[in-house]
């Protein structure tokens, strides 16, 4: 079953012909949001980027809004599914605690930059009175990345907090409340300052120990070819 086929507003699709346009209009809405942002993007946009007609849109989504709802979900799901993903790659088995640390900061700025339209439409939504539409699902993937991230340090016997879980929460949603600051605010800013001292912070607070200078300078390439999907 698609994610996306549980939001209200997404109508029924029974045929693959009609799956796959939905699939073209979802595609086609996250290029259109990205360029325009939420408030000044029109459906007749969102079609004539898919190659669809008006009508077509509207056989499988009831508005705009049920619209932007089914890419939320898409990229909520995506996005847990990519962190099992992450934590599962071998590379970590041999590799010190914080470039995997690191590299998950790093892959976080990357999908975020790589979909600043859809957290800018986010942003809007959410100044629209629409918050509980999204955030919610929005911190429950961070949520999993936190647990996710506490039973690789358990399984290594690091981390100094006494509930390691909640830590690791807590940790990864600074630095994501830091970067989609970032990103609607100051998308100019410096990029290797900020995830530096953004890893520097999170690894000190978890109690993990930081890797010498001249290992940092490969993260980022690690980062740029880890699965991260988004």
């Amino acid at each position: 079953m698609d994610p996306v086929d549980e939001i209200d507003g997404v109508l029924p699709v029974n045929q693959a012909r009609s799956r796959h346009a939905r699939d073209r209009l979802l595609h086609a809405g996250e290029r259109v949001f990205a360029r325009l942002g939420y408030d000044a993007a029109h459906v007749s946009d969102i079609a004539q980027a898919a190659g669809c007609s008006v009508g077509s849109f509207y056989r499988r989504f009831r508005d705009k809004e049920a619209f932007f709802k089914a890419l939320h979900q898409r990229f909520t799901v995506r996005n847990i599914e990519n962190a099992a993903r992450f934590f599962a790659m071998p590379q970590w088995q041999d590799e010190p605690t914080a470039v995997m640390v690191r590299t998950l900061i790093e892959n976080t700025a990357n999908i975020m930059k790589r979909n600043h339209g859809f957290f800018r439409a986010l942003f809007q939504r959410t100044l629209a009175g629409a918050a509980n539409d999204f955030w919610p699902r929005m911190r429950a993937g961070t949520q999993r990345q936190g647990e996710l991230l506490a039973e690789f340090l358990r399984a290594r016997g690091e981390g100094t907090h006494e509930n390691l879980t909640e830590a690791c929460i807590f940790a990864l949603r600074s630095v994501d409340g830091v970067l989609v600051h970032r990103l609607l605010n100051e998308p100019a800013s410096d990029d290797a300052f900020a995830l530096d001292s953004l890893s520097r912070m999170a690894l000190a607070f978890l109690g993990i120990s930081d890797v010498p200078e001249e290992v940092r300078g490969t993260v980022a390439r690690r980062a740029a070819r880890s699965a991260d999907g988004g």
